[in-house]
C-alpha cells in the first residue's frame, strides 16, 4: 500500500479519524455512497435501512443508522459555514 500512497499514520483532525484504508473502509464508503444515490433521487435514506442493513449483514437495521450521519454531514457543514458567515 505504500507504493501507491494509501499507507498513512493515524490521524485525528477535529472529530475525525483519518488513516490507511481497510476492508471496513469500503463497506462503509458502499453504505454511504448508496444512500446518497437514494437520497439524489429524492428517496427517503431512513425508509432504505432496513434493505442496507439486509446487504450489510446487519442483524439490526439500527446498527446501519449511523450511516446517515454521514450523508446528512454535508447538510450540517453547509449550516455551519451559512452561521459562521452570518455571524460577521
Amino acid at each position: 500500500m505504500n507504493t501507491i500512497g494509501l499507507d498513512q499514520p493515524r490521524r485525528v483532525i477535529g472529530r475525525t479519524n483519518f488513516s490507511a484504508p481497510t476492508i471496513h473502509s469500503l463497506r462503509h464508503s458502499w453504505a454511504v455512497n448508496t444512500l446518497l444515490k437514494i437520497k439524489a433521487r429524492n428517496g427517503s435514506p431512513q425508509h432504505a435501512l432496513p434493505v442496507l442493513a439486509a446487504y450489510l449483514g446487519h442483524t439490526e437495521y439500527w446498527y446501519t443508522v449511523k450511516y446517515l450521519k454521514m450523508v446528512n454531514a454535508g447538510q450540517r457543514q453547509g449550516l455551519l459555514d451559512f452561521m459562521l458567515t452570518e455571524k460577521r
